[in-house]
């Protein structure tokens, strides 16, 4: 199985071929901005860097946030395009439970994964030994703080860079009924319809 992960949530710009074995190709810039511009031509690059075709690719990976409400869209877009005309199977994975599975691969610790949301608010997830405990919850910084400390973690990791490879890879078992490819906002939109209109009644 050849896995296509894609991460456009932060700064990075990041894409990964990956077999269950091995990696195949791995790009990641910093760019800060232009994610939309650059993803195509990386996945480009990442395919031709493997010597594979778009046609080879078995099933992809997208980070999901949090992230900017505009950066994080940019992959998931992409993602679903490109799996579209061969119906692949789209998996999403939040960068907070990537960065623990980062540090901690085997699963054995208990971890907190923070990221600044700005405003004073942090967005936050437990996992515990390789599970999630505690879904991705947004709270104004000192509240987060004090919850946090609480549950004594044995790390906190905070704003830390996804690696795509460790993102495709988690996804190779997963389901996208389990981990559906749909964005993570850490808060609601700030947009308003004309007239105060609201579009949720």
């Amino acid at each position: 199985m050849i896995i296509l992960g894609l991460d456009t949530t932060g700064a990075y710009c990041s894409a990964a071929l990956v077999d269950t074995a091995k990696v195949l190709a791995y790009k990641s810039e910093n760019i800060g901005r232009g994610h939309a511009e650059r993803l195509a031509p990386m996945v480009q690059e990442v395919l031709a860097q493997a010597g594979l075709s778009a046609k080879d690719v078995d099933k992809l990976a997208v980070c999901t946030g949090p992230g900017s409400f505009t950066g994080l869209r940019v992959a998931l877009a992409f993602a679903k395009g490109f799996a579209l005309p061969r119906k692949l199977p789209v998996v999403g994975l939040s960068n907070l439970a990537i960065w623990a599975a980062q540090v901690d691969p085997e699963g054995q610790k208990k971890i907190v994964s923070i990221a600044d949301v700005r405003r004073g608010e942090l967005c936050w997830s437990a996992v515990f030994e390789g599970n999630i405990a505690e879904g991705a919850v947004t709270q104004k910084a000192e509240a987060a703080r004090k919850t946090i400390a609480k549950i004594n973690p044995d790390l906190i990791l905070e704003d830390e860079i996804v690696d795509a490879r460790t993102l495709a890879w988690l996804s190779a078992d997963l389901s996208p009924t389990d981990y559906p490819a749909a964005p993570l906002y850490s808060r609601g939109p700030d947009a308003k319809l004309p007239g105060g209109i609201d579009p949720n009644t």
